[in-house]
């Protein structure tokens, strides 16, 4: 009996393949060099044969990094700097960095256009190989941006400029989104012909790795209004806890109907899928006092920037931002915070707007740490501009604290800021404010700790990592000038769970 292919015989089918997807890149790329070089420095001089010479190289390590990112989560992150007690570095990005970082979000971009229909219909087969019948998410390990990846960093080997780097990486575009065109309609078939079931098709919308200045396709309303017609419990896609009926007539419809509205809010609010797992037992606790306050301030069920619901945004937010050391800390202040609002016979807005302050306070405290931190490394980066004649892209060991986190599901770019104004709305920003920038092949949010716009430098830390980055201010307006710059804001969570019950009306 034919065996049915699992996900790891795809994994190790199109790995065997990955190294003729590459060459078929460097031939691109070697064709369109030996009719006119890139601009190039007295050591690029021979760029051609440098990377025919070095083409094995390249496909090597390119193919070596392809597999590393297909390994389980636990043996990718053995190799880690952090499970390995490397030290960590600071990253600082000059101009030269900027500009490859560029052409591989161009890559990735390009691939996602040219591929499209042959990307989709292989994630529908993936998905079948993993049982994710309803294709609930990317289950394709060779997507754009891991093969982008692997293949800078194999282009990364050839003893060139950073200069030659970006021309390869720009010029390697539309011949890689071709090859993986191909390579993505090949396994299809080869699937198919294994007798693979694909998942039900639907339209997948990839978030891309470029020009996140876009808008979004669907806009949420300004406010909860929207939502004071009848919602059934089916449309919300979430089971409402009600409260027991008590003894004697029943209520009629219009004075149960705010009481059903916030428990279906509430429940839609605790299910994000951004809620940390701690939160949710202590957010229900306020649906109680939340019902007593809607009955004397009907304004809950209509704004979205309600003192209670701005209250539950940063006690969310403030949990999840924080460092696994300052995790309990956090928690216990949001539990003693709730703990005093409940236990308060009258319910009043101002209350939960004095505790949204105690929490801004904290948080305020926790930045004030971080920058007393980091004022030798502010020191240190004033004292390499002054010896600086120009722009580097050196890097120097750094040996910091624990960062913060900050999961970028709890944070939304603002769409109605053009690209050409994100440099400057960052030249204005506050310590502490967060961003969404492209930097070496990925998306990174990063937190604002420090500028100067006379050393032209600004130093952030990353979200989910343990890293510090300093940026000069040539490169972030480069990226700006690409969309590749986004500040960001604490979401909504009411607003949020309101969208979602207006989407499973329609």
């Amino acid at each position: 009996m034919h065996r049915q292919p699992t996900l790891n015989d795809f994994i190790d089918d199109e790995l065997l393949r990955a190294p003729m997807s590459f060459d078929r890149v460097i031939d691109a790329v070697l064709d369109r060099w030996r009719l006119r070089l890139p601009s190039h420095d007295r050591h690029d001089a021979q760029a051609d044969r440098v990377l025919q010479q070095s083409r094995g190289d390249v496909v090597n390590t390119a193919t070596r990094t392809l597999r590393r990112g297909t390994e389980p989560p636990a043996a990718a992150t053995t190799s880690s700097p952090r499970a390995t007690g490397a030290p960590r570095e600071l990253a600082l990005i000059g101009d030269d960095d900027v500009a490859v970082d560029i052409e591989i979000a161009h890559c990735v971009e390009a691939i996602r256009v040219r591929a499209e229909g042959e990307l989709r219909e292989l994630t529908t087969y993936t998905s079948g190989l993993v049982g994710d019948h309803n294709v609930a998410r990317d289950t394709n390990p060779f997507g754009p941006e891991p093969y982008t990846r692997a293949l800078w960093e194999g282009v990364r080997t050839l003893p060139l400029s950073r200069q030659a780097h970006a021309a390869f990486m720009r010029e390697a575009a539309h011949p890689l989104a071709e090859a993986l065109r191909l390579a993505y309609a090949g396994a299809v078939a080869r699937l198919q012909e294994q007798g693979v079931e694909p998942a039900a098709h639907r339209t997948i919308i990839y978030s891309s790795s470029a020009w996140g200045a876009r808008l979004p396709r669907y806009r949420p309303p300004a406010d909860l209004s929207a939502l004071q017609a009848p919602l059934s419990p089916a449309s919300t896609g979430v089971p409402p806890r009600l409260p027991a009926e008590p003894p004697g007539a029943p209520e009629s419809r219009g004075e149960r109907g705010a009481p059903d509205l916030l428990t279906q809010l509430f429940e839609a609010v605790v299910q994000d899928p951004a809620m940390p797992p701690e939160l949710p037992p202590l957010l229900l606790r306020l649906h109680p006092l939340a019902d007593r306050l809607a009955v004397q301030d009907r304004s809950l069920l209509v704004l979205h920037e309600h003192a209670l619901w701005r209250f539950i945004d940063t006690a969310v937010h403030q949990v999840a931002v924080a460092t696994a050391a300052e995790r309990p800390r956090m928690l216990g202040l949001a539990r003693n915070l709730i703990d005093h609002l409940c236990a308060e016979e009258q319910t009043d807005p101002s209350r939960f707007a004095w505790a949204t302050e105690r929490l801004a306070a904290s948080q305020r405290h926790a930045l004030d740490q971080a920058l007393a931190a980091a004022a030798p490394l502010i020191e240190r980066l004033l004292r390499i501009t002054r010896e600086e004649a120009g722009p580097s892209t050196s890097t120097m060991p750094l040996d910091v604290g624990s960062l913060d986190t900050v999961p970028a599901e709890l944070l939304e770019a603002d769409p109605a800021l053009a690209a050409d104004s994100a440099s400057g709305h960052l030249h204005q920003a506050v310590p502490g404010s967060h961003w969404r920038l492209y930097l070496q092949g990925d998306w990174r949010t990063l937190q604002l700790l420090w500028g100067d716009d006379g050393a032209g430098l600004w130093l952030l830390r990353e979200p989910a990592a343990d890293r510090p980055w300093a940026l000069r201010a040539s490169a972030l307006d480069q990226l700006a000038r690409e969309h590749l710059v986004q500040p960001l804001h604490m979401r909504s969570l009411v607003r949020r769970a309101a969208s979602r019950m207006l989407g499973a009306r329609h």
